[in-house]
């Protein structure tokens, strides 16, 4: 009775803890485009929006897939403003221990500023 009681306990806990750390009353916009490594589109990769210190917004994330992203996938919205983007590119070839396959370039960032309503082209450089 005791265990029943603790694991209603936490599931409730957490239930509310979900609820409050999702409520958020800034808007936020999507931000799409594409990434592209040695002129081709990245194959699979994941692409990260972290905000400057200076704002108020919640971190972006997409996936890449054939050089196309977008935060509307993963209901991933940001604020405008200054961010770090931080791209992580795979051969697309799925290994046991590599879901997305072999990395084709260390994490790559970039600083830039983001508004809403434009489409992002990226060119990761190659070294």
């Amino acid at each position: 009775m005791k265990n029943r009681i603790c694991k209603h306990f936490l599931s409730m806990a957490t239930l509310w803890l979900g609820i409050l750390g999702c409520s958020s009353d800034i808007p936020t916009f999507p931000v799409e485009g594409t990434v592209t490594f040695k002129g081709k589109g990245i194959p699979k990769g994941e692409i990260y929006f972290n905000p400057d210190i200076s704002i108020k917004g919640p971190q972006g994330r997409a996936l890449i897939n054939e050089g196309k992203f977008s935060t509307k996938d993963l209901n991933s919205g940001i604020v405008t403003g200054k961010y770090t983007i931080r791209i992580h590119g795979f051969d697309g070839k799925p290994r046991e221990e590599a879901p997305m396959g072999k990395a084709l370039f260390p994490p790559y960032e970039l600083p830039m500023d983001l508004v809403a309503g434009k489409s992002l082209t990226i060119e990761v450089p190659s070294k």
